[in-house]
């Protein structure tokens, strides 16, 4: 049996924390980012401790070809029983991020087996820098538009998770079968060849995985486009027909004042009331409201909460937007109606007597744009403050939001407080 050093006792523990908090930075779980992260810590504590033993008592080669049994398989069935999406999609960022582990082990035991170092210092220093940086890279690039694109892209993971499950077992048996690759210095070549595939198909896979992602958000922002381009038709419509019987009643008017005047000369208080609130309620009909002076902003906000009013939401809005250019107030408009209308879903299912939506807008010292709203069911937000909801198209429409921010130098700010959801949303 090989030589059983502190270093080489460490490596193996230290490489299974790190396959794990590489997997939990791109998976979404069923439970809050920090109960997620205690649960996962707690329920791989055995299986570290029982790796530890194993190596101990085998070595790291005998040990290396059984982690399948001991380790791989029971990590994967806590994963899985974590994860919010128990299909292709924890399948294939298991195996994903098994493939990345599995190859900086026996790279790690590679450089230590050619390095003539006993004490096995050299395999714990490749995996002490290697780790971290898979690690910041995996965190940094790669985490939120992946995992945004776990809750909107619901086809191709299963081709994913083959994939990097065939990476994984190749990478595996590529390794330690028959013997160590150490022992095979010859199948070196083929180490590289299945690297540079494993490497050039997953960088593939994900920039396909990518860009279906921001399709799905640009089709969202495309049916919302259309939407305001239907409510600004609708919008005009109502603004000319209110503007000819404005004329038609400002006509009418010297009509009007000479009538009511004949009756106050000749006492009829209670006929002239009656008569003034007639025509006052007839010229009310004709109005619209006017809740901002931009002509996009105002049609979209017209159009919904009059959609909410129709459901018997109340609306407490409070807005001072400045006009926007064209280009702005298109884009403007598609991620505040993504707000409303999430609100509108979520204040629906309430009694009514709780169905309140409060908007606010400010334009100093940033513009600023808020939708509040009670709420029943269980909302959570993760790591990173964004909600997660089991609701259909709930993610598209947040994946919309944040798309916006990130192209308009914007910040989306969400809050569960006391039965209240809130969305912010700060223009710089």
């Amino acid at each position: 049996m090989e030589n059983v050093t502190v270093f080489n006792t460490l490596s193996a523990p230290y490489a299974i924390i790190f396959h794990i908090a590489m997997f939990f930075v791109l998976n979404e779980y069923r439970y809050p980012r920090k109960k997620a992260a205690l649960l996962t810590a707690l329920f791989n504590m055995p299986i570290l401790v029982l790796t530890i033993i194993i190596y101990l008592l085998l070595g790291s080669e005998k040990g290396g070809q059984l982690a399948i049994l001991f380790y791989i398989i029971p990590q994967m069935a806590v994963s899985l029983f974590l994860s919010r999406y128990r299909d292709g999609r924890a399948f294939s960022t298991y195996f994903f991020v098994s493939g990345i582990n599995i190859f900086i082990i026996q790279i790690s035991n590679l450089i230590d087996h050619y390095t003539s170092s006993d004490d096995h210092i050299v395999m714990f220093l490749v995996r002490f820098i290697a780790y971290p940086v898979a690690l910041f890279i995996l965190w940094r690039s790669l985490s939120g538009p992946y995992r945004r694109a776990m809750n909107v892209v619901h086809a191709g993971w299963s081709l994913f998770a083959y994939i990097s499950a065939m990476h994984t077992l190749i990478l595996l048996a590529v390794f330690n079968f028959p013997t160590t690759l150490s022992k095979r210095p010859y199948d070196i070549p083929v180490l590289v060849m299945v690297f540079g595939v494993m490497l050039l198909t997953n960088a593939y896979y994900i920039q396909t995985l990518l860009g279906q992602h921001d399709y799905y958000v640009e089709r969202e922002m495309n049916h919302y486009l259309e939407q305001q381009m239907e409510i600004m038709q609708q919008k005009v419509k109502l603004s000319a027909e209110s503007e000819k019987n404005i004329s038609i009643y400002r006509h009418d008017l010297r009509h009007i004042l000479t009538t009511l005047g004949g009756m106050l000369s000749e006492g009829s208080y209670d006929e002239a009331k009656d008569f003034i609130e007639k025509h006052t309620v007839a010229v009310e009909q004709d109005m619209y409201t006017k809740w901002c002076t931009d002509p996009v902003l105002n049609a979209m906000f017209s159009a919904y909460f009059a959609e909410a009013e129709k459901q018997g939401i109340q609306i407490d809005a409070d807005i001072d937007i400045p006009d926007l250019s064209d280009d702005d107030a298109t884009a403007f408009s598609l991620v505040l109606a993504n707000a409303i209308e999430n609100a509108i879903h979520a204040v629906s299912k309430l009694p009514a007597e709780d169905r309140l939506i409060r908007v606010r807008a400010v334009r100093s010292p940033q513009m600023m744009f808020s939708v509040s709203n009670p709420y029943e069911g269980s909302i959570t937000l993760n790591d990173e403050g964004i909600p997660t909801s089991g609701d259909t198209g709930h993610g598209i429409g947040i994946s919309s939001m944040l798309s916006y921010c990130e192209k308009h130098n914007a910040v989306c700010d969400f809050k569960i407080n006391d039965g209240w959801f809130a969305v912010r949303i700060v223009k710089g």
